[in-house]
């Protein structure tokens, strides 16, 4: 219709104009009613972007950390998930609140490598800790160059939990595909939701601060603070309380700043401490006993407090003079005079042990001192730590702990105390001359230290070499000299990977264990005929000592440097006879052997009390006659007067003793069938004994960080 004819009907036909300016009117409402909608559906949109932005973060991080505990320690849901979930949200909200200050592509990147980062941590730490079943410290950094060398176990271990690699990745791919979908580049900055997501994760993280400063002022040893500041002690419970990314967190704030200092009660200087004098002098009372003196030096711990400036230092005299030193007894100086060897077997199990199938380790094990409650605890950080356990009597939880002492005063490891004797001492490995910084410690624990690139060659260079050839090409050093001689080995045939494909060894001896041991998984066979390198080490040992004519004439003590965790768990239980259910936290995966034996031994001497590798030392030193004092080492004298007590780094310090077993995690303790106490008297002694715990677990990270030998041995004499 043309503008004239419209309104000339407009102006003639009042009832068509009024239709039409009602046509007008529903399609004004039509069009706002759009707008509305387009306002609605853009509103919607916006919500849900920015509660995404807000969660998305947090919300991957807690997942990560839930697969996580749920992989290491068997379940989610237990009493210290809450400390997990709120310090997990808090620093993922904080992460989130500063994603808000970017645009659409800053933000991308930002939420991104977040997420990537939380990803690769988790990986990592999932992969080393399904390839050693301990935990990675950033306090270890420079023994990666050495852990590298294990490369295929490490790919192993980490194909082992592929799946939950690829789950941490998830949210990763999640924002590469659609990212800028969700924050396109147009997307603004948002500082309002940012200040609210930061007052989220602080509503979050204070009060958690907050419960965490009333549990500093507890009672209890083992608390929820302690963990958190504490992390060295027991890095295991930081990881279960807190997870991985803020357990990294943690360990790498200390790494850069320093870890605090732990307070011990005898910092209190208004505490008296009673300095006896322990004379070290035999007798023999009215009645023909004898009665005997105590293990000591002649050491002045007053005159090394008042030396010193340092409260660390003065603290740690201030303990050790307390303490009541152990007594000689009717073994002191059984084996003076006489050789050892002395080895530290890699991943070794008694378990492998046979009358027909191995007959030396059997002889070995059961014709000497017979420990039959001998336990073998993982201290944190594998061979490194149990290897430093078992050569100085006292523990540490890292795995540099044997390049820590190479520039320490150790005047207890057997290899010092031997040579001021005028042995010759010497030390062996068959694999690098470095690792672990071997070749720091060892010439410090006072041997002449062979390995592979440092005067020691073997014929066979694959992995991993043979412990038989490194003693036949290592015994002529010490044998026929006419001299004592204290030998020590390190061996490395029981090393993963455990297959006859990855680990040449078992290759080597697979049909010797093929038949006997048909019935078990290839794995657990593979185990028991690459440790019978060990066995065949053995035998060419004592053929060569009886052919010089000093078998009887030489000691024989060994000891694994922790059970074989390379092994699946189903594996495991199989070689153990333990249920596969959460067996690496079954104490009975830690009881082992101590073999020590001498040809001379006419019977054996059966010893019933719990014990554990830092007992080793001591019990040597005391049966050999050596001069050290027993107040010094955290280990003790498994032969002397008194109960006894295995110390076990396994679900946080635990032990065992002649009363019962302690289980730190769960604060529980399971009386022995011979336990007589009362429920009071229970009380007490596990107060007691958990005081002597958390002694030792502090002090003897002290002796070693604060080279505290050299100190109490040059000033308290």
């Amino acid at each position: 219709m043309k503008n004239g004819d419209y309104n000339q009907l407009s102006s003639n036909s009042p009832l068509e104009s009024e239709l039409l300016e009602d046509n007008r009117r529903k399609k004004r409402e039509q069009g706002q009613k759009q707008q509305r909608e387009r306002h609605k559906g853009k509103s919607v949109s916006t919500i849900l972007t920015d509660i995404l932005s807000v969660v998305l973060i947090p919300a991957s991080m807690l997942v990560m950390e839930c697969l996580c505990k749920q992989r290491i320690f068997g379940s989610v849901v237990d009493g210290k998930l809450i400390y997990l979930v709120c310090f997990c949200l808090a620093l993922g909200f904080l992460f989130s609140a500063v994603s808000m200050l970017f645009s659409g592509k800053g933000r991308r990147r930002m939420d991104t490598i977040v997420l990537a980062l939380s990803a690769v941590l988790c990986s990592f730490h999932m992969s080393y800790q399904n390839n050693f079943h301990s935990f990675f410290s950033w306090q270890t950094l420079g023994q990666a160059k050495d852990v590298v060398q294990f490369w295929k176990e490490a790919l192993e271990a980490a194909l082992g939990v592929w799946y939950l690699i690829l789950a941490f990745f998830v949210p990763v791919f999640f924002l590469c595909f659609f990212g800028k979908k969700l924050f396109p580049d147009s997307t603004k900055r948002n500082a309002k939701l940012g200040a609210v997501t930061l007052c989220a994760a602080l509503a979050l993280y204070l009060p958690m601060l907050g419960v965490l400063q009333f549990f500093r002022f507890s009672e209890d040893l083992y608390t929820p603070y302690y963990y958190y500041t504490y992390l060295q002690s027991d890095l295991e419970q930081t990881f279960q309380y807190y997870g991985v990314l803020n357990a990294t967190r943690l360990d790498v704030k200390q790494l850069i700043f320093g870890a605090p200092e732990e307070n011990m009660d005898f910092l209190d200087d208004s505490i008296p401490v009673s300095y006896t004098d322990y004379s070290d002098v035999s007798s023999t009372d009215i009645n023909g006993n004898v009665e005997y003196g105590y293990n000591v030096m002649d050491i002045d711990f007053k005159r090394a407090e008042d030396s010193t400036s340092d409260r660390k230092l003065k603290n740690m005299d201030m303990y050790f003079g307390s303490l009541e030193p152990t007594r000689k007894n009717e073994y002191t100086g059984m084996f003076a005079g006489k050789n050892l060897i002395f080895l530290t077997l890699e991943g070794f199990s008694d378990k492998i042990i046979d009358p027909e199938f191995t007959p030396m380790l059997y002889k070995m094990s059961t014709e000497g001192f017979v420990f039959e409650n001998s336990y073998n605890s993982i201290w944190g950080g594998s061979t490194a730590t149990g290897e430093y356990a078992n050569m100085t009597g006292n523990f540490y939880t890292t795995a540099n702990c044997l390049k820590l002492s190479g520039s320490t005063y150790q005047p207890f490891a057997l290899g010092n105390q031997f040579a001021k004797l005028g042995y010759k001492t010497f030390a062996y490995h068959n694999n690098s001359y470095t690792y672990y910084g071997r070749n720091h410690s060892h010439p410090n624990f006072g041997y002449t230290y062979k390995a592979i690139d440092n005067g020691l060659k073997l014929k066979y260079n694959g992995w991993p070499r043979s412990d038989e050839e490194m003693a036949l090409a290592t015994v002529d050093d010490y044998i026929g000299t006419g001299e004592p001689f204290h030998a020590y080995y390190m061996t490395v045939s029981g090393h993963a990977n455990y297959s006859y494909g990855g680990n040449q060894m078992a290759n080597k001896h697979s049909a010797a264990v093929e038949e006997r041991y048909q019935n078990y998984p290839s794995e657990v066979r593979a185990y028991i005929a690459c440790q019978y390198e060990v066995e065949l080490m053995l035998q060419a040992l004592v053929n060569k000592l009886d052919e010089a004519g000093i078998l009887e004439d030489t000691v024989f003590a060994m000891e694994a440097d922790h059970y074989p965790y390379a092994l699946k768990d189903a594996s495991l239980a199989r070689l153990y006879g333990l249920p596969a259910k959460d067996i690496r936290q079954n104490f009975d995966l830690y009881r082992n052997r101590f073999i020590l034996w001498c040809a001379s031994m006419e019977e054996p001497v059966v010893v019933t009390k719990p014990c554990s590798t830092i007992d080793i030392v001591p019990t040597l030193s005391n049966l050999f006659g050596l001069e050290y004092d027993s107040r010094l080492l955290m280990g003790s004298d498994i032969l002397a007067e008194g109960d006894h007590f295995a110390l076990l780094k396994v679900k946080g310090w635990s032990w065992i003793s002649t009363e019962g077993t302690y289980i730190a995690s769960w604060n529980r303790f399971i009386p022995s069938e011979t336990c007589t106490l009362s429920d009071e008297q229970k009380k007490e002694y596990i107060n007691q004994m958990n005081a002597v715990v958390k002694a030792k677990s502090s002090y003897s990270m002290r002796i070693l960080d604060l080279d505290y030998y050299r100190h109490i041995l040059a000033k308290g004499q």
